[in-house]
């Protein structure tokens, strides 16, 4: 995601700020949170892909839509990961900004 961009939408203020200090932003809104986010991943993986990967080698399901519904199940929990991962971001970016805002 193009998190330069979202800054400059959402936070009007900001585009007179220049790209190398957004990008210094972004970079430490992602060093912030990048333990939580890989605990997050965890969880979702944990608590989705493999519960139900477990399921269907238990149903007995032989066929393509075996296949199909375990790429589904792996492309949700990405889904799940990319959206949490951005979520986060955007939550710490927010906060950076704020405080840019009111000094």
């Amino acid at each position: 995601m193009n998190y330069s961009k979202w800054l400059k939408k959402t936070f009007p203020n900001l585009c007179d700020t220049r790209e190398q200090t957004l990008q210094s932003f972004i970079g430490e809104a992602n060093s912030s949170s990048q333990l939580f986010r890989e605990f997050i991943k965890v969880l979702g993986f944990l608590f989705f892909v493999i519960p139900f990967n477990l399921f269907l080698l238990a149903s007995g399901v032989q066929s393509p839509l075996y296949w199909v519904l375990l790429l589904a199940s792996f492309l949700v929990g990405s889904f799940f990961s990319v959206y949490c991962d951005q979520l986060l971001i955007k939550k710490r970016l927010r906060k950076v900004a704020n405080e840019i805002r009111y000094k």
